[in-house]
């Protein structure tokens, strides 16, 4: 077995696919994993024929791995992977998204890798699309002209928007933005330990030369409606959903999750469209850490970039805080963890939709409806026909659990009677 050898700390889904991906790259070779999950761990080992171990520590020692790919759920912060690996004599660290959830976690994995040295990865992997290869090409030929305009759109504000951003920025040349005007709202991804964000972000952010970015991240962006049964995780529908426009002054490019990508330009009189296929994305991205290792050819999904891409982010939660456009350099545009701790309990304490007023109380959309409708409840309608939104120091009431009871039971109680 030659190559680079690889050990993988995660025998989830995750571990596994990107196992797969790394057996399918030349000069790579898996050879340990790694999980606390002892039926899951024996689940890998069967499938791959490495040697596995429950102990991350031990793994390191015994294997001494060139890679070490950390496939772990980011309420364990990233940062604690990088010493160990540095000192085992790993010469790449891979991670997933998002780096951080918080931002003194992000400070903590730079500082880590300045510390060690060590090169980091994070798995952003569709920045080895075709789709991107393509737009390369055709910046390079100027056949788009000036980009002036683009629209993303996906659901997960913390998970998939950082894919997001992540091409938002690959094709603006990774540049930080300049300016944020960001509103935020939704408190059900805060009860998730994995997520902690708000449900929904909508932001519009300006780019050095001007250029204007529209960035919706939710529960059902407006970006990506026009594509039916592509809803995503927080809608629904298995799976997630993104979407990117740009508008240049002389053609337009873009590209669907779920679906195709394609591109226009002067002189063309049909677009040329091609399906979009996240399969060819992983072992390109993983091959590349070889070519990186070998000859130096920078990785495109380096720590570095991602951290520009986390930032921009954390500007928008900024901004959704105080409320008001944010302009570098007049403003900052980092996010302290009083802040974050700030926006939480700003969008928690405020009005509910239905669906996080269920989730607050432990019950169905349909019985907050039902709640509602009797008057056990007090709705608000801001204007007529919006959906129902509610106070949440109104949820504490312990005659409204009474009252959800008693419709579980099919009492005909109403307004607190029974």
């Amino acid at each position: 077995m030659g190559g680079y050898r690889v050990a993988i700390l995660g025998a989830g889904q995750q571990g596994m696919a990107h196992a797969r991906a790394y057996r399918d790259s030349a000069n790579m070779a898996v050879v340990a994993l790694c999980d606390l999950d002892r039926d899951r761990l024996d689940a890998g080992l069967r499938e791959l024929d490495v040697r596995g171990y429950a102990d991350f520590g031990e793994m390191l020692a015994r294997e001494q791995p060139d890679v070490v790919h950390a496939v772990t759920v980011p309420s364990i912060p990233r940062a604690q992977w990088v010493q160990p690996a540095a000192r085992a004599g790993a010469k790449v660290l891979v991670i997933e998204k998002p780096i951080a959830l918080r931002p003194k976690e992000a400070a903590e994995l730079a500082a880590a890798q300045e510390t060690t040295g060590l090169p980091i990865i994070v798995n952003h992997q569709r920045r080895y699309l075709p789709f991107l290869d393509r737009w390369e090409e055709l910046q390079a030929g100027d056949a788009l002209g000036d980009i002036h305009f683009v629209r993303a759109a996906t659901d997960g504000v913390s998970d998939m928007a950082t894919h997001l951003m992540d091409l938002v920025l690959a094709v603006l040349g990774d540049q930080p933005p300049v300016a944020v005007w960001a509103t935020a709202g939704g408190a059900c991804e805060y009860h998730d330990p994995t997520r902690l964000c708000p449900d929904n972000l909508l932001a519009t952010y300006t780019f050095p030369g001007g250029v204007r970015v529209l960035f919706e991240a939710g529960t059902t962006p407006l970006g990506t409606s026009d594509f039916p049964g592509t809803g995503g995780r927080l809608a629904g529908v298995p799976g997630s959903v993104m979407s990117l426009d740009v508008w240049g002054t002389r053609g337009r490019c873009w590209w669907r999750e779920r679906g195709s990508w394609g591109y226009q330009t002067e002189g063309m009189a049909q677009p040329h469209i091609e399906q979009t296929s996240l399969g060819q994305a992983m072992p390109r991205s993983f091959q590349s850490i070889a070519e990186w290792l070998e000859r130096g050819t920078p990785h495109r999904c380096r720590l570095d970039l991602a951290q520009v891409g986390f930032q921009a982010l954390i500007a928008g939660y900024r901004s959704a805080l105080y409320g008001r456009r944010l302009e570098a350099p007049i403003d900052s545009l980092e996010l302290t963890d009083a802040e974050w701790e700030a926006l939480r309990e700003q969008v928690a304490h405020g009005w509910l939709d239905v669906r996080e007023a269920a989730a607050e109380l432990a019950v169905s959309e349909a019985m907050v409806c039902q709640l509602i409708e009797r008057g056990q409840l007090q709705g608000h309608q801001p204007v007529p026909y919006v959906p129902w939104v509610v106070r949440q120091e109104t949820l504490a009431a312990p005659a409204l659990r009474a009252a959800a009871q008693a419709i579980e039971a099919g009492s005909p109680a109403r307004n607190g009677s029974g």
